[in-house]
C-alpha cells in the first residue's frame, strides 16, 4: 500500500464521507475504464487487509474528467 511509483497509470480518488476525508486510494486505469458507466460502486480486495467497497453519490459517467 502507499503511493504508486508511476502515478499516470492510476486514478487517485480522495475518499471520505461528508466533511471527513480518510485518504487517497489509487485505482488502476484499466480497472476504472472496465466499470459500467452506470456503476455507482465497486468492490476490491487488498491482500492481508480485506474487502472494501467504494461508493459514489452519482454514476461514474457523471464524474467530471474521470471517464
Amino acid at each position: 500500500m502507499g503511493k504508486p511509483d508511476n502515478l499516470e497509470d492510476y486514478l487517485a480518488i480522495e475518499v471520505g464521507e461528508f466533511s471527513r476525508r480518510y485518504g487517497i486510494i489509487y485505482v488502476p486505469w484499466e480497472i476504472w475504464k472496465g466499470l459500467q458507466p452506470a456503476s455507482q460502486e465497486f468492490a476490491f480486495y487488498i491482500q492481508n487487509c480485506g474487502r472494501f467497497r467504494l461508493e459514489f453519490d452519482v454514476p461514474i459517467r457523471w464524474l467530471k474528467g474521470l471517464t
